[in-house]
């Protein structure tokens, strides 16, 4: 079942999307994963390696490479569990992402 709490809170629905990533936190460290689904608000990241110690809040980038172009996405950290990330992107002005990916157009 579908109807999690998690989506329940969601105000952009996530899509399933599996493609490498990297995390770059405003303190310097970089954490490469896969993010395994996404959406216009946010994404979920699994980290490769051993379960980071980040603080619910650090801001950072997220760069996702689209048909080999990458974008950024200005986030911030908002789950760790593990080596799962939750990630909230801030920003929804997106330079050269596809946003018909991201988003249901209404």
């Amino acid at each position: 079942m579908p109807d999690t709490k998690a989506e329940q809170r969601r105000r952009h629905e996530r899509f399933s999307f599996h493609n490498a990533v990297t995390l770059t936190l405003d303190d310097g460290r970089q954490f490469q994963g896969t993010v395994d689904n996404m959406g216009f608000g946010g994404a979920s990241m699994m980290v490769s390696g051993d379960p980071p110690e980040i603080p619910s809040g650090s801001p950072g980038k997220l760069r996702v490479v689209f048909f080999g172009r990458p974008t950024d996405y200005p986030c911030s950290v908002v789950s760790v569990h593990g080596t799962k990330l939750g990630i909230k992107i801030l920003r929804a002005d997106y330079q050269g992402a596809p946003e018909e990916m991201l988003s249901v157009k209404e």
